[in-house]
């Protein structure tokens, strides 16, 4: 049975005073009390971020802690008490510098602070009181999700799986086999069902009020938590009606693309339709009915190979890979693991952390290829910019360097596979770049649909069927006939709906770019890699557009541009 614990790691150790709230609140009364004028703001901003970076990091930590071992009742108490007892006061105390530092007379903010100072201003507007106990109340939600998944297993045949290692068995080229692991993977999720049901349901109610609160409501009266995440995450350069569009523009240019992929392996494979268990977006279906390649046996060797891809790529992302190894990577998948991958940041040291749950598959490696390139991008913009509120980028480019490090790293792959396996990654690499774009519309589109037409009568069976309709629509190749589509109608159930609540259309805006940044180091590879390194350093302190543009990009996500992309995509 493997080892359950999480593994020991200086990171990950915290005191008892760290999680506490009088341990801040000093500091925090000092910054309010201090005699702020527009010569001394760069330093009492410095000294807010340093404080803000402590907290930020403790609860990265607990966080962490809860989803490595779900089944650690103190790590999940630890998490909520941190949450309940820092919440509410440190929200109120950020408010209270807010303010004092907008009504602060003959301040003009820094250019790398210039769009900080304007969100901070609209966080100003946006603040409620009565959503700061809520929001506790949200996050502990949430995390339940983890709590519900985490133990989740699936018997098959002799053995108890952890979900990724029942996963991996999708790729098989044995048909029966792969159907009886669907089987038992569909068998699994119905336990699961009726406790993430009542938690949707309960997110729901939460989120309905959390917009009212914030006075955000539908021309109909209802709550508008569409609304709300707009302005939660800062969405000003594009539009709901924008993501409509782009859904639209998806399910006319490549949802028959997709189809046609489909359907030519289906041909190869002499199947005469496919089935649910003959298509898997983790673990892709060789036309040829070859067995999936498998380029690692352990969360070692596999951190092995991506030291030597990252060294070829580029020596100093090479060297920053290397100090993650021991004690900021956790990627053997284990039972009571939070089963998603993630990258986490620790911000007062500086450093990322990633989870995974690998278990041998070339899915693997690509996903580890994607965490890094968050990383790259963490460790870029913490170095560059000292301010906490300048790290990262919005949710609109996030996404870019990590989808474009999948790309970016095809042409160093000999570390992990042999020669006559490298063309096969490649296809299969472009292959999920179309594949993927109708489930994130699908994803996206059943947000919008729950979060600006339903009300709060919404059901299950609602939602079901909802999912169900917008399934028929994105995935068409798929022969749902003679089965349960209870289990297709429950596809909805998925980390983001519970965790990141609008966070999922960035996807599909992030792989056109990431495209574009590879299709751009095919005429200039250096250039291109570098245009993408000077982009994650600037993190937070330019605009969306401007930060497409740092990359050698548009944002862009029209149907014109759509078809472009699918156009290269289908040449190379």
């Amino acid at each position: 049975m493997p080892d359950n614990r999480v593994p020991d790691s200086q990171f990950l150790i915290l005191t008892a005073e760290q999680q506490r709230w009088a341990t801040y609140a000093p500091r925090m009364e000092a910054l309010m009390q201090a005699n702020l004028t527009p010569a001394g703001a760069a330093s009492w901003l410095a000294d807010w971020s340093e404080l803000s970076k402590e907290i930020a990091q403790v609860g990265a930590v607990l966080s962490l802690r809860a989803d490595l071992n779900t089944a650690d009742f103190e790590a999940q108490r630890a998490l909520s008490a941190f949450q309940e007892e820092l919440g509410p006061p440190l929200g109120r105390a950020e408010q209270a510098l807010r303010q004092k530092l907008l009504a602060l007379e003959g301040y003009q903010p820094a250019p790398d602070f210039a769009l900080t100072y304007r969100r901070m201003r609209d966080e100003s507007a946006f603040y409620r009181e009565a959503n700061l106990e809520l929001s506790v109340v949200h996050a502990a939600q949430m995390q339940r999700h983890a709590e519900i998944t985490g133990g989740q297993t699936v018997e098959f045949g002799d053995s108890e799986l952890t979900v990724p290692e029942a996963e991996s068995l999708l790729g098989s080229a044995d048909r029966l086999r792969r159907e009886q692991v669907w089987q038992a993977m569909a068998r699994s999720r119905a336990e699961m069902k009726p406790a993430l049901d009542g938690l949707l349901l309960e997110l729901l109610t939460t989120r309905r009020q959390l917009a009212l609160n914030a006075d955000l409501k539908r021309p109909d009266g209802l709550d508008d938590y569409r609304a709300y995440r707009w302005q939660e995450l800062d969405r000003v350069d594009y539009t709901p009606q924008d993501c409509l569009d782009f859904h639209a523009a998806i399910l006319s240019e490549v949802v028959p693309l997709s189809a046609a992929i489909m359907d030519s392996k289906r041909e190869q494979l002499g199947l005469e339709s496919l089935r649910p268990w003959d298509y898997s977006r983790r673990t892709a279906l060789d036309a040829q009915g070859r067995p999936p390649l498998t380029p690692f046996k352990s969360a070692a060797e596999l951190e092995g190979i991506a030291e030597r891809v990252f060294d070829a790529l580029d020596p100093a992302l090479g060297a920053q890979f290397g100090q993650m190894r021991g004690e900021l990577l956790d990627l053997a998948s284990r039972p009571n693991k939070m089963s998603h991958a993630y990258c986490s940041s620790l911000q007062a040291s500086g450093v990322p952390f990633v989870v995974m749950n690998v278990v041998g598959t070339a899915n693997d490696l690509k996903v580890l290829l994607h965490e890094m390139g968050h990383a790259f991008h963490f460790f870029a913009s913490a170095r560059a910019q000292p301010l906490i509120w300048n790290r990262w980028s919005p949710l609109e480019f996030i996404e870019v360097p990590s989808m474009a490090m999948e790309f970016l790293a095809l042409g160093e792959l000999q570390a992990a596979y042999l020669p006559a396996d490298l063309e096969r990654v490649r296809r299969e690499q472009l292959e999920s770049s179309i594949l993927f774009l109708p489930w994130a519309a699908q994803m996206d589109a059943f947000q919008h649909w729950l979060y600006s037409e339903t009300g709060p009568q919404v059901s299950i069976a609602e939602l079901d069927a909802k999912w169900l309709e917008l399934d028929r629509a994105f995935h068409p190749w798929l022969d749902w006939s003679d089965l349960n589509e209870a289990e297709r109608a429950s596809g909805w159930q998925y980390y983001h709906i519970f965790r990141a609540p609008f966070y999922y259309l960035e996807y599909a805006m992030c792989s056109l770019g990431a495209l574009g940044i590879w299709r751009a180091s095919q005429h200039d590879r250096a250039a291109a890699l570098q245009r993408y390194k000077e982009a994650l350093s600037l993190g937070n302190t330019v605009s969306v557009p401007e930060l497409y543009k740092a990359a050698g990009l548009e944002f862009r996500f029209d149907r014109a541009y759509l078809a472009e992309m699918m156009d290269f995509v289908q040449k190379q």
